[in-house]
């Protein structure tokens, strides 16, 4: 009875930490990177990554804004961007970084495929 009951408990703790879907028009707008969830294979890239806008517009061009030592810099500048709602990732125009994004609870992760660096992003006000 106590397995039963664990394995129940186990199962809505599950469920309510899952992942929601999102849709092309919830992600489509400016997001700021608020902390890195987790570095992924390039540490030193990650803690770049701290403040930077990923720009979604409705146009479907994308570009990258960050500051480096060196000052700011647009990366992707008039790339664009789709998104497969199936897979919830966001691929842009070159192929590189394809970032599968992930809706836990109220926060949003913006995964950079390939590289494992997670990045919790927000809409600015």
């Amino acid at each position: 009875m106590k397995n039963l009951i664990f394995l129940f408990v186990l199962a809505l703790f599950t469920s309510a930490v899952q992942s929601q879907s999102l849709t092309e028009k919830e992600i489509t707008g400016t997001w700021q990177v608020v902390s890195i969830a987790d570095e992924g294979t390039n540490p030193k890239e990650a803690q770049e990554m701290v403040f930077a806008y990923i720009d979604l517009y409705p146009d479907h061009t994308f570009q990258l804004r960050m500051k480096t030592a060196k000052g700011h810099i647009n990366t992707f500048k008039n790339a664009t961007w789709s998104f497969d709602e199936a897979t919830q990732t966001i691929t842009n125009s070159d192929g590189r970084f394809p970032i599968i994004v992930s809706k836990i609870n109220s926060k949003i992760i913006f995964e950079l495929s390939g590289i494992g660096m997670k990045l919790e992003v927000v809409m600015p006000m």
